[in-house]
């Protein structure tokens, strides 16, 4: 596996073969599918895919360079959730 930033994401070959991968940090848990294009699943809930309501779909071309794209992708996306959960801690 080839470190393609913080998600640990493997390479372009496991996403050739349609494999899965799933991952999380904290409560934020994420898919990426191999197919023709990666598709790309996150939910903000410590659930499991099959229960959770509120799932974000982006899909990216299926090429090295989209590996590097979905590491900043998740990154942004972990981010903003995780200061949307501390703004809503906050106004209680």
């Amino acid at each position: 596996m080839l470190k393609y930033g913080i998600w640990d994401l493997p390479g372009l070959d496991y996403f050739l073969s349609k494999n899965t991968f799933k991952g999380s940090r904290d409560e934020f848990r994420f898919i990426a599918e191999g197919g023709e294009n990666i598709k790309v699943y996150y939910w903000p809930e410590d659930i499991c895919f099959e229960l959770a309501e509120d799932i974000t779909e982006k899909e990216f071309p299926m090429n090295e360079q989209s590996l590097y794209d979905i590491n900043d992708y998740l990154s942004s996306e972990y981010k903003r959730v995780k200061d949307d959960m501390k703004e809503s801690d906050r106004n209680g």
